[in-house]
């Protein structure tokens, strides 16, 4: 899904920019769609039991023009953008895959492994399963270890 979400925006900021340049105005900027928490997951295709979301979190704020775009795309899929996903914590660690690379658009998903250890720093009582399968599933990435000794994360509490 959200591939295709983000061809059709990098679709539309081209038309968009051409319009704009047409007419001597400013073009709208190149912009980075990093997305995590629960979307990300989903996207990742883990073979974890995953509780679907509505809410779509970014690291990263974006340009307004882009965004109120961005957001109508989603609302076709039943999705919306969280306002306050860029508030989200993620480790200073965190990797992005890359999903998409158009003119105007990139996209990419935080790993699941530093999303894991975001949720279960900061959410850990309302995603105690997803945390407890992760860790004994295939998906397990062993530097979560790593990281929730330097986050001072207890991952015991979810086995």
């Amino acid at each position: 899904m959200l591939t295709e979400v983000l061809k059709k925006l990098d679709n539309w900021v081209i038309e968009e920019n051409r319009a704009r340049s047409a007419r001597a105005v400013l073009l709208l900027p190149e912009v980075q769609i990093r997305v995590i928490g629960q979307t990300a997951l989903i996207e990742a295709n883990l073979n974890l039991e995953i509780v679907a979301t509505m809410d779509v979190d970014l690291i990263d704020q974006i340009e307004h023009t882009v965004k109120q775009r961005f957001e109508e795309l989603l609302k076709v899929y039943g999705k919306t953008l969280d306002p306050v996903g860029h508030e989200a914590w993620m480790p200073a660690e965190t990797e992005y895959r890359e999903i998409f690379k158009g003119e105007w658009i990139t996209g990419s998903l935080a790993k699941p492994v530093f999303i894991i250890l975001s949720k279960a720093k900061f959410a850990p009582e309302k995603n105690g399963n997803l945390i407890a399968d992760y860790l004994a599933s295939d998906a397990l990435d062993i530097r979560i270890f790593d990281l929730a000794e330097k986050y001072k994360v207890d991952l015991d509490q979810f086995v």
